[in-house]
């Protein structure tokens, strides 16, 4: 019977140390391929980022980077500008091109909203934006999109339209 019994508990001490070992191997695997992930996510949601910033501005010529550091670039004629050096409308361009891409790329939630997306940007690149919005339901890449805006360009491009006013 004790025979029996350290038999059994060396083998299950030899089952552990197997757990064990490939749980060790999985974790090293895990570490060692995260940065590489990261890098693909950063890549491809670069790629979205830059069509988003393309379509919402309206010009093929300038590329949006999102960087292996989580900067933002803008490259024209071969050069880069970093975010800080974007003028106020640029930079609002720029960051929503990666929340959107963000959302797109990394997640299952197809519900975004929009705060006042359209500060400091001039007219054209508000009606861009509104385009954008519209098309970005139509190509059924999020369900539902809200806006909150003092801006009435979105009014076109729009289902719905809910207008609040302060009340005396």
């Amino acid at each position: 019977v004790i025979k029996l019994s350290l038999a059994d508990d060396f083998n299950e001490q030899t089952r552990l140390e197997k757990v064990g070992e490939a749980t060790a191997f999985i974790r090293a695997t895990l570490k060692e391929a995260a940065p590489r992930v990261a890098k693909n996510y950063v890549y491809r949601v670069s790629i979205e980022a830059n069509q988003i910033f393309r379509d919402i501005s309206g010009n093929a010529e300038r590329t949006l980077h999102w960087t292996e550091d989580y900067g933002i670039e803008l490259e024209e004629d071969g050069h880069r500008r970093p975010f800080q050096n974007l003028s106020g409308g640029e930079q609002m361009t720029a960051a929503l091109s990666v929340r959107l891409a963000l959302l797109k790329q990394l997640s299952d939630i197809n519900l975004a909203f929009f705060d006042e997306p359209t500060m400091n940007m001039d007219a054209e690149r508000r009606e861009n934006l509104a385009q954008q919005i519209s098309q970005i339901t139509e190509k059924q890449t999020f369900n539902q999109l809200f806006v909150i805006s003092h801006d009435d360009t979105f009014e076109n491009y729009v289902d719905n339209v809910l207008t609040l006013r302060a009340d005396e």
